[in-house]
């Protein structure tokens, strides 16, 4: 019986050995697969079976990026090639033997991106998104302009994105902002085109946007583009719903959008001298590393759903200004958010007024400082406009430096507040968020210190509809910070659904001292 069911495992094993799963599988399956892959790999799959040979010409996605093409040259110390190289558009492989010039990897990037023509004629069916990386000569020699007419009237592509890649090269520098992108009029307003994603481009005009009905997003990154073109682009797309801005040039001195579809804006690492958005359909604003006074924002969206205001970067940046000092602080944001302090030439009467801005809002992500004081007592006003909140995400930020720790007085700050001083959390009203809708809050950077304390105990005692309270514990985590954090899970909780999770830091066996476990 033993030899039976050893020998119908080895029988089982030798059969899943001999069957190829992947060539038995239908060709729509296989092209949904092998789209995932850079262009570059996809069309290299030909090598791998007759089955799979012409599969990538019915792909949905073609991603062109030149960084993949040193997979397919030999290191500059190997000058013959003993394995197949594939290039764009052809199915024969480099005959063995074959020299190829690894010495300049210009030549490489030039020589692949030059086969893309190759690659979109042999492709035998539409696009849903396709994503160029070229040199700055495809630029000038007009090939940019031909890609997206084909790809806009031929592909039906519905998402283009577009990156001119020189200055991420430290073998090809340029200037830090591409080249001018003087296209003609309405080269995106394809019927198909829904997301137009542009990087390292110099937008000087706004003519290639005219008519473009059917765009909804527009992502630009690293590019020069002036306030004047920025605010045309977004008039002529009349259904725009999603826009990001990131690390333009200081052409951009504001960003003005009027607008009664836009539903996202993302602004990320720029300095501006102003924000004025005024939109009744918007809905998720968000603000990373930002460098613009805070009393220049004015912002007029009554149906905001979402809010991210915080000064880490997503992307990298090449502005000194994303450090955290040069940045515009979270606290004082949300002091003219709040009309705590009114904006610059505020008026009572402006059309553009809103007197509470937080108050449809489901979801807000800040950077504050629990141990200062004035950011708390904001916070608790912000709570307070508060009506609708279910996600609260706060990330902890040390603002102070060692010696105003060690001189503050809670009093003398309290006093220069422009604002009538009120008590706090023990001391307040409850907000009715907290009471009546708050969900989930997550607090990362935690310490334990006594301020931070305050916070999260009123929380876990005052929040009758809190199903989970995440406290991300710090790198630094004292001793006696880690004992007064346990001590949160002994409180009495309001809400008998509440989970509390304490993500403690890898030290935290060096942390808890004197045998205490958690």
């Amino acid at each position: 019986m033993i030899v039976h069911q050893s020998s119908r495992k080895e029988s089982n094993c030798e059969t899943m050995a001999t069957d190829d799963f992947i060539s038995n599988l239908p060709d729509e399956v296989l092209a949904t697969i092998i789209s995932a892959l850079p262009a570059i790999e996809a069309i290299r799959t030909t090598i791998l079976s007759k089955r799979l040979k012409d599969v990538w010409r019915n792909v949905s996605r073609l991603d062109f990026d030149p960084k993949g093409v040193k997979k397919l040259f030999p290191a500059p110390n190997r000058r013959r090639s003993t394995v197949p190289v594939i290039q764009f558009g052809s199915n024969v492989c480099h005959d063995e033997g074959d020299d190829i010039d690894d010495t300049d990897p210009r030549e490489e990037i030039s020589r692949v991106v030059k086969n893309i023509d190759n690659v979109l004629l042999s492709h035998e069916r539409n696009l849903m998104s396709c994503r160029i990386v070229h040199l700055s000569n495809s630029y000038r020699s007009g090939d940019v302009e031909k890609w997206i007419k084909y790809l806009t009237s031929e592909k039906k592509v519905q998402e283009l994105a577009f990156l001119c890649d020189d200055f991420q090269h430290e073998f090809y520098p340029v200037s830090l902002f591409g080249w001018g992108l003087n296209l003609p009029s309405g080269i995106f307003s394809c019927r198909t085109l829904q997301s137009l994603e542009l990087t390292n481009y110099g937008i000087r005009f706004h003519r290639p946007f005219h008519h473009c009905h059917n765009l909804k997003t527009l992502k630009l990154y690293y590019c020069d583009i002036r306030t004047e073109t920025l605010e045309a682009i977004v008039s002529s797309c009349d259904f725009m719903e999603h826009l990001s801005v990131c690390s333009s040039t200081s052409s951009l001195k504001q960003v003005r959008i009027f607008s009664q579809t836009v539903k996202t804006v993302e602004l990320e690492s720029l300095d501006l001298e102003g924000i004025y958005l005024s939109t009744q359909s918007l809905g998720a604003l968000v603000l990373h590393s930002m460098k613009f006074p805070a009393k220049s924002l004015v912002i007029h969206a009554p149906n905001l759903r979402v809010f991210t205001a915080t000064r880490k970067p997503i992307t990298k940046n090449p502005y000194n200004f994303t450090r955290p000092s040069k940045q515009t602080k979270i606290a004082e944001i949300l002091e003219y958010c709040t009309h705590l302090l009114k904006p610059v030439n505020y008026k009572a009467s402006d059309p553009m007024e809103d007197p509470n801005l937080f108050n449809n809002l489901r979801e807000l992500t800040i950077d504050l400082d629990l141990n200062d004081r004035r950011e708390m007592l904001i916070l608790c006003i912000v709570l307070q406009r508060c009506l609708s909140l279910h996600q609260l995400e706060i990330n902890i930020e040390e603002s102070r430096s060692e010696i105003e720790e060690a001189t503050r007085d809670y009093s003398s700050v309290n006093s220069r507040l422009p604002y009538p001083e009120t008590k706090l959390w023990e001391q307040r009203e409850l907000c009715d968020c907290i009471t009546f809708t708050l969900r989930q809050v997550s607090i990362k950077g935690f310490n334990g210190k006594d301020g931070e304390m305050e916070f999260p105990r009123h929380l876990i005692t005052k929040g009758a509809k809190l199903e989970r309270l995440e406290i991300w514990c710090n790198h630094d985590w004292s001793s006696e910070g880690g004992k007064a954090t346990l001590g949160l899970l002994s409180l009495p909780r309001s809400s008998i659904d509440v989970s509390i999770l304490l993500k403690p830091p890898p030290n935290l066996l060096v942390v808890l001292e004197d045998g205490f476990q958690p």
